[in-house]
């Protein structure tokens, strides 16, 4: 009986036909049009998965596997991201999607609008010493940017409604 060599190819290979097959982002289930992967929650461009050169069997491919995922281009921005202090944007992002009738698009443009809110405020808002922790819609009124206040308000009171929705489900 002659053992036949086990078939190995480089990871990097591996990887591009995993990310052909993926069809849903991984974190919002939208169909994919562009696919951005993450190993272990950590972004992988292009170069280095090109560098990915290991030579791995199927065997070893199906125990790293679980450790990849495909996500949309939104969701792999996100996700790759630092978070600001003053919005649990993923939170906000989660809640969205799985509370709420909104497109994509629409849920984009709220998180968008307070992933920049939040920047904004991280440059200029100073809390009063005796301001309770967390996020205060009446207190952060005052100290939005003078251009597209409107939008951001309106981005503040959807967020309010997610964190009343975050405080009923803690009780």
């Amino acid at each position: 009986m002659i053992l036949q060599p086990v078939k190995r190819r480089p990871l990097s290979r591996y990887l591009k036909d995993f990310k052909h097959m993926a069809t849903h982002c991984a974190h919002c289930r939208k169909i994919l049009d562009r696919v951005t992967l993450t190993r272990a929650g950590v972004l992988v461009n292009k170069a280095g998965i090109a560098r990915l050169d290991t030579q791995i069997d199927e065997a070893g491919w199906l125990a790293e596997k679980p450790l990849w995922a495909a996500l949309c281009r939104f969701c792999g921005d996100l996700y790759s991201k630092e978070q600001d202090n003053f919005f649990d944007i993923i939170g906000f992002k989660t809640y969205l999607l799985e509370q709420t009738e909104m497109s994509h698009g629409t849920i984009r443009e709220y998180v968008v609008r307070l992933r920049r809110l939040g920047n904004h405020l991280r440059e200029h808002y100073r809390p009063p010493q005796d301001a309770p922790e967390g996020f205060c819609l009446a207190t952060l009124s005052e100290w939005l940017p003078k251009t597209s206040s409107n939008n951001y308000l309106i981005a503040l009171r959807k967020y309010d409604q997610f964190q009343q929705r975050e405080q009923r489900c803690r009780l």
